[in-house]
Parts: structure tokens; C-alpha cells; sequence
């Protein structure tokens, strides 16, 4: 009997330290896969931070005008856009400000919330996805109507510049997307 304790003595410390080694094994690559998806670097870190941040003023920006002040509204847009969007902007800029001028409208964005779905820091590009309340009320005989609020969800695709992070297209995402 005392060679069959001994036995299992061993084999329980021998189990013990298999157990130790395997959590210790996945603890660690636990911890190397949050500092990947969480992106580890400083540079990383502040390039996602600040395409949060900026992701939250931009989408508020574009979905922000006032109806006596059409031109500043798209001197706004304007400021925020890069690349094609600016492009577009500038391009359609005064058939813009016929149909603001004929349907006069103002609106306010409260964002809710912001996700980024992807990031190229080094390249200084990201893609984010934007949950916010939008109120718009129409001029009607120079008096604004009911304030609307519509709930959207847009897509934003974010160029970095020298002036920060800027809009370089926009999408709307459909109410019914990703529904089952």
C-alpha cells in the first residue's frame, strides 16, 4: 500500500503542475490576444481614441443645419469632408443650397453612440459606424414645424490629415441590416 500512496502522490503532483503549466499557458495567450484586439501600442490606443472622439463631432456636423443659415451649415459639411465626399460637396454645393433655400429645414444630431469597425492607424484610416437622434423641423411661413426625430445609423469611412480626422464618405446603414 505504501508504493500505491506514493504513486499517487506523484501523480497528483505531477497533475497539479500540468494544471498550473496549461492555465498559465492560456492566461498568457489570453493576454496576448485582449492586448491584440484592444490594440497594445500607445500610438494604437490614441489613434482609436481619437477616432472615437472625432467620429462623434463629425457625424453631429453633417447632420447639423439651420435653416436661416443654409451656407454656414454647408461651409460645416464642407470643413469635415476629405477626399470624395469634399469633392462632392463642393461640386453640388449649389444645387444644395437651391433645395435648402425652397424647403428650408434645420436639424440637430444627438449622437448615442460610436463604434469603430476597423482601423489602419498607420495609414490613418478607419471605418465607424454611428447610432444617433436626429430632430429636424421644416420653415413653414418662417416658422419651424413640430421638431421630427428620426433615429439613424450611418457609416462613416475616416481619412487622418493634417487637420485630424476628416469624413471621406458616408453611408446610411438600413434599419432592417443585421435583423433575423
Amino acid at each position: 500500500m505504501n508504493r500505491m500512496s506514493t504513486l499517487w502522490k506523484v501523480a497528483l503532483v505531477l497533475s497539479t503542475v500540468l494544471a498550473l503549466g496549461s492555465i498559465s499557458t492560456a492566461s498568457w495567450f489570453g493576454y496576448l490576444w485582449y492586448n491584440a484586439a484592444q490594440g497594445g501600442s500607445a500610438s494604437v490606443v490614441d489613434a482609436r481614441d481619437g477616432a472615437i472622439e472625432a467620429t462623434r463631432k463629425l457625424a453631429a456636423t453633417l447632420q447639423t443645419l439651420d435653416a436661416t443659415r443654409p451656407e454656414e451649415g454647408l461651409d460645416n459639411w464642407a470643413a469635415v469632408a476629405t477626399g470624395a465626399l469634399s469633392d462632392q460637396l463642393r461640386q453640388d454645393r449649389a444645387k444644395y443650397l437651391d433645395h435648402l433655400k425652397k424647403s428650408p429645414i434645420s436639424s440637430s444630431a444627438t449622437v448615442l453612440d460610436v463604434a469603430l469597425t476597423e482601423l489602419d492607424a498607420p495609414a490613418g484610416t478607419a471605418t465607424a459606424i454611428v447610432a444617433m437622434d436626429v430632430t429636424q423641423s421644416v420653415l413653414v411661413h418662417n416658422r419651424p414645424s413640430l421638431p421630427v426625430v428620426r433615429q439613424l445609423r450611418v457609416k462613416l469611412n475616416l481619412s487622418e490629415t493634417g487637420e485630424g480626422w476628416k469624413v471621406a464618405g458616408t453611408s446610411l446603414i438600413p434599419a432592417d441590416s443585421g435583423a433575423s
